[in-house]
């Protein structure tokens, strides 16, 4: 009996190492990949913007109503305010300084811990419809194909997100995705500020401004059709591109280009159609060096800890495992040794 013992023993532990195997690789990694409760990240960006100056336009001065090329720098804060389960709310501020003008924007997501993508809010939590979509993370691993879905907080429309490859940042390969949004604006935050209507002399003086496109829509048949004063619609157009960690799904560089369009439909003898007439803001930018070599560290390191638990712990685990089972085995089978009579 006492010789079966260290083998019994053997079997045990190696039972018990597979077990422990199976558990880091179907429990513990995947509450790793989850979105931590304590995510609470801010991000540098730099870039330029055109401006609407509203005192200048509401007095007529249409050559200074539009700033160009004005110096931004942005400072995004992505944090997560709660967690219920598999559920986060997330909270997304960004805040673009112009000068000495800030501009501060605030959205409230709730997402799927795991997945990134919109779920239902908890009770009581007012949050953004972004029901399915991504808005402000993607997952760990994410997929080399078309499949994801953007809801964009201005337009409050969810857009397809299009894989166009591969690329290196920060020593780390990422994968690229694109996304286009044009859509009228319905967020009431970028709605408030913006004038519901323009006197018709003042939407008169702007039109030699316009492209000729849009030139040719403003005959003076049509122009002299539209009421005074003339109502106003927005519309909302983005691209962005997102270079994003393969392994992490940490966004290590992305360029932002947005703008928000003030839209004339115009009648007249044909049928009423939107016409764009001025930007009344458009920024451009992207991450900073100095936010992108942190962001690059952060998949480095967290990289790492997801290599050694999804890969590396579990693997150890079982070679152990299957060595001690073969020791066992040897230990059984092994021939007993003769003594001579």
């Amino acid at each position: 009996m006492s010789a079966r013992r260290p083998t019994i023993l053997l079997i045990t532990v190696a039972v018990a190492l597979l077990a422990a195997a199976a558990a880091v690789r179907l429990v513990v990694a995947p509450n790793v990949t989850k979105l931590p409760g304590d995510t609470d990240q801010t991000v540098q960006y730099a870039g330029e913007a055109t401006l609407l100056d509203g005192k200048a336009l509401q007095s007529g001065d249409t050559a200074h109503a539009l700033r160009s090329g004005v110096p931004v720098t942005v400072d995004r804060r992505i944090r997560v305010t709660s967690t219920h389960g598999d559920t986060a709310v997330l909270e997304d501020t960004m805040t673009v300084h112009a000068g000495k003008q800030s501009l501060p924007s605030s959205k409230t997501y709730a997402i799927d811990r795991e997945s990134r993508k919109g779920t239902s809010p908890p009770a009581s939590t007012p949050a953004e419809p972004s029901r399915g979509a991504l808005s402000s993370a993607f997952p760990p691993g994410a997929a080399q194909d078309d499949s994801y879905t953007y809801y964009d907080a201005t337009t409050r429309s969810i857009v397809p997100v299009h894989y166009t490859g591969t690329a290196r940042r920060e020593g780390r390969t990422v994968n690229v995705y694109e996304i286009k949004v044009s859509a009228p604006v319905k967020d009431p935050a970028t709605l408030e500020p913006l004038p519901s209507a323009l006197p018709k002399k003042l939407v008169a003086s702007l039109i030699p401004g316009l492209d000729s496109t849009a030139r040719a829509r403003f005959t003076p048949t049509v122009l002299s059709a539209l009421p005074d004063p003339v109502p106003l619609s927005y519309l909302g157009q983005s691209t962005l591109v997102a270079y994003i960690d393969q392994q992490t799904g940490i966004a290590i560089d992305q360029t932002v280009s947005r703008k928000v369009v003030a839209v004339v439909t115009t009648a007249g003898s044909e049928p009423a159609r939107p016409v764009p007439l001025l930007p009344v803001n458009a920024l451009t930018f992207g991450i900073t060096a100095d936010s992108m070599k942190e962001l690059g560290d952060k998949a480095e390191s967290a990289g790492l800890k997801l290599s050694l638990l999804t890969v590396a712990a579990p693997i150890v685990l079982a070679v152990v495992a299957v060595l001690l089972l073969v020791i066992a085995f040897l230990r059984r089978h092994r021939a007993p040794l003769r003594t001579p009579d």
